[in-house]
């Protein structure tokens, strides 16, 4: 995953929300803005719609995840015996954390778009990278199949975006690795030596 993914992700993300509100069973017509939410009114949509019920979709922190968390070292052989593999550090794996909210709207409204925001999530749990992919007609750099999903409580949140006070919203996360980019060479061993009247004096001891 590069760092201009993230962009990437979030958009497709914001897309798929406002088809789910717009498409689901109440069919609202709000548009859904990649933006803060205080930014709104001066962002565009994921469709370029501007009307007067808005959503924010705004990615505000990214951390490591500690629930995919990966240690170590990982080595990549070559396919051609006498070429040196690769070593590298193993994935850092980031949460990025979401917040989705209405602004704008009557109460039903906001309720009916939380509600299909909400069952968008519930449904994709594991996020499959070849939707996403499709969606956004470019290949990620991701090794793995599905990117996972996860509905959180983040009650300080408001405050840290500069409200004074709660909105109805939905906070989630997805977790994706990052793949290192440094490489170290690693020469294939080709033959060993062993000193067996070493090994059988050892043995005697």
């Amino acid at each position: 995953m590069r760092p201009s993914d993230f962009f990437d992700l979030s958009r497709y993300l914001a897309i798929r929300l406002e088809e789910c509100i717009q498409g689901g069973a109440e069919e609202l017509p709000i548009p859904v803005y990649l933006a803060h939410p205080v930014d709104v009114p001066q962002g565009r949509s994921a469709a370029g719609a501007e009307q007067g019920s808005r959503a924010a979709l705004y990615l505000h922190r990214i951390v490591p995840s500690a629930s995919w968390r990966q240690a170590g070292v990982r080595v990549q052989p070559s396919l051609e015996p006498a070429l040196p593999g690769r070593l590298s550090r193993g994935d850092l794996w980031l949460d990025l954390h979401f917040i989705f909210m209405i602004i704008e709207a009557t109460s039903q409204e906001e309720m009916g778009a939380i509600a299909a925001a909400v069952e968008f999530l519930h449904h994709n749990a594991l996020l499959p990278v070849a939707e996403i992919e499709k969606g956004l007609e470019k290949e990620l750099p991701l090794a793995i199949g599905e990117l996972p999903v996860e509905v959180v409580d983040e009650p300080g949140v408001w405050r840290e975006l500069g409200f004074d006070r709660h909105h109805l919203g939905v906070s989630f996360k997805v977790s994706l690795p990052m793949a290192s980019r440094q490489y170290e060479r690693v020469e294939r061993v080709l033959e060993r030596e062993v000193n067996l009247e070493r090994v059988l004096k050892e043995e005697g001891e």
